[in-house]
């Protein structure tokens, strides 16, 4: 079995607890040994890490798999993503993504021995959903929840979502019964302990209703910086803090974005002139004049999403950090370039360090406890999925998943180590 050594790394592994020079020892997929020197004869590569920081591989609560997972896979590990949360609540070439893998069993069977691990999340939305082409086919009658979730369970995937509901004003969706239906919902996912994450539509108003109709129950609300854009985001933390059973994430990108040409908010914002498309190579953004002959995924940026983000990414309430990238690795590349900016802005270096460390944790073990898996933290024993942070060149050159180089020099190594994370009761 290989054996690999990262020598001379600065480690920050919050899940442990664990920051300084550390090595690390690894066996195959797993971590063997984390000690401040460990010194073999032979019979070990050595990853040199001096000047480096030794972080877990990043965990990412929402990536929508755009132009196919296979494609997004091999994007990932260069933002610093080793198991993303892959959510199919897209189009690809205009159909449903699960279609395009001639269903959901087919589509799960692809997450297995990519690039990354590939965690899978799949969304129940209401009876009447409308205004979304792949909303609409995930909606499921009351009387279908408990069987809907057995599936889910059977099949393995890891989290109900991201469940969208209007319940504060315009959302992907339009429903009648939003309320209503996440009550019976939040029911039957505490009945069998799996994660269920929430949209809950545009508006300080939608996060209340959402923590209200909680009432005590375990959820995660998505994006919350982005959700609440043109009220007050102190004021929607102000509520988090007094509901502990609530956990969140947030984008730290400015812009937002869907792949459906009918959602209300592409439609909003086209009509006032912002929807933008976005060259993946070079990042640069052009207007889009008609949504019928452009292709998606379109851009926009809402009133003080990047502001909040940011508010919300170095809040202690605010629990995880994702990029909801849409499948072109665009919004994963924002996510990974702010977050080397913002860290870097810092002079003194053991504030650079405690910032580092704020947003390592948001992205490493909170995303682990709130899928309930096994990943985000590099204690002996735990799977190496690791990074080493640049800071200064700003960039990522090595990856590991499950102890192999998926990424080295700054180049794929074509190896596919990645294990699907299934739900664990």
């Amino acid at each position: 079995m290989d054996k690999r050594i990262i020598k001379e790394g600065f480690l920050i592994d919050p899940g442990n607890n664990r920051i300084g020079i550390y090595d690390l020892l690894i066996e195959g997929e797993n971590i063997i040994k984390v000690e401040e020197e460990i010194n073999l004869n032979h019979g070990a590569e050595v990853i040199n890490a001096k000047g480096k920081y030794i972080v877990p591989g990043f965990i990412d609560l929402q990536v929508n798999p755009g132009n196919t997972i296979e494609y997004i896979a091999d994007i990932l590990p260069f933002c610093g993503i080793t198991t993303p949360l892959v959510m199919p609540c897209n189009t690809f070439s205009g159909i449903p993504i699960i279609e395009h893998y001639g269903g959901l069993k087919d589509m799960l069977d692809v997450c297995e021995g990519q690039s990354v691990n590939i965690a899978t999340a799949v969304s129940i939305e209401p009876y009447d959903t409308r205004g979304h082409e792949t909303y609409a086919k995930l909606a499921v009658p009351y009387e279908r929840l408990s069987g809907r979730i057995e599936e889910f369970i059977e099949y393995g995937i890891t989290a109900i979502g991201e469940v969208v509901l209007p319940l504060g004003g315009i959302a992907h969706i339009e429903s009648d019964i939003s309320q209503e239906f996440l009550d019976k919902l939040l029911d039957k996912s505490i009945l069998y302990d799996i994660p269920l994450l929430l949209h809950t539509g545009a508006g300080l108003n939608g996060v209340q209703r959402a923590v209200e109709t909680a009432g005590g129950r375990r959820l995660h609300i998505c994006h919350v910086g982005s959700t609440v854009s043109k009220d007050s985001i102190y004021e929607a933390i102000k509520i988090l803090e007094n509901n502990p059973n609530i956990t969140t994430d947030t984008h730290l990108s400015e812009i937002a974005g869907s792949t459906s040409k009918s959602s209300g908010l592409v439609l909003e914002y086209f009509k006032r002139g912002e929807v933008v498309k976005i060259d993946p190579a070079t990042l640069q953004v052009a207007v889009q004049k008609d949504l019928n002959t452009s292709v998606p995924p379109f851009y926009y940026n809402k009133e003080k999403v990047f502001e909040n983000n940011i508010i919300c990414a170095l809040s202690d309430r605010v629990d995880a950090i994702e990029s909801d990238e849409l499948g072109d690795g665009i919004r994963a590349k924002f996510m990974l370039k702010n977050l080397f900016k913002i860290v870097n802005i810092v002079s003194l270096e053991h504030v650079k360090i405690k910032l580092l460390t704020k947003f390592v944790e948001k992205l490493t073990v909170n995303p682990a406890k709130i899928l309930n898996i096994n990943r985000g933290a590099l204690a002996e024993g735990n799977f190496a999925d690791i990074l080493l942070l640049d800071l200064e060149n700003e960039k990522i050159d090595t990856v590991l998943v499950n102890g192999e180089k998926v990424i080295w020099q700054g180049k794929l190594t074509g190896m596919k180590p990645g294990k699907r994370i299934k739900y664990k009761a």
